[in-house]
């Protein structure tokens, strides 16, 4: 329960962070930054306040990844606006995301299956949020340009490793019971 409600108030804090983005021009404000922690913060309690007491949930298992995907993607679209972000990291992104919650939904519609998050995932969410972060604090430009070809090569090794997954997961007979 708690853990689901630290995934949702990520969520819930987008708007503020897109509005502060809006406004804040070339400077983030120290307000703005302070609600980009807390949704960093809450990313990393969920999880463990899951694992920690014993509050993992199929809920949890699709809440995590989907704030995630929601926030990245909207602070991302925010930073393209108003901070020239890199477009094509943000297509980027977006097309694995979308193809990800698109064959997850799939999934669990046909199979009751939910795509179990991976370190590669969380390395490259992790990876794509430095690399926002170093459009809006005071980050030299050249470890800001390493981040987000970091964060490239790491959506496409991931789209493979999910690609590879999902036939593998095809390919298996359906174990779900007819009704």
């Amino acid at each position: 329960m708690a853990a689901n409600l630290l995934s949702a108030l990520r969520v819930l804090l987008i708007p503020l962070v897109l509005y502060g983005l809006s406004r804040d021009g070339q400077t983030l404000s120290a307000s703005t930054l302070s609600l980009i922690l807390v949704m960093g913060v809450s990313d990393i309690l969920d999880g463990y306040v899951a694992r920690r007491w014993g509050q993992s949930s199929a809920l949890g298992q699709i809440l995590d990844p989907v704030a995630d995907k929601l926030v990245l993607g909207s602070l991302s679209l925010g930073l393209v606006c108003w901070w020239s972000f890199p477009l094509w990291l943000v297509l980027l992104l977006l097309a694995r995301d979308v193809v990800i919650l698109a064959v997850g939904l799939s999934l669990l519609h046909r199979r009751g299956l939910v795509i179990p998050a991976n370190r590669l995932g969380k390395y490259t969410t992790l990876c794509v949020g430095l690399a926002v972060l170093s459009y809006v604090l005071p980050i030299p430009a050249a470890v800001g340009q390493v981040l987000v070809y970091t964060a490239a090569l790491l959506i496409l090794t991931s789209s493979a490793a999910y690609w590879k997954l999902l036939r593998t997961t095809y390919a298996t007979p359906t174990q779900r019971s007819a009704p």
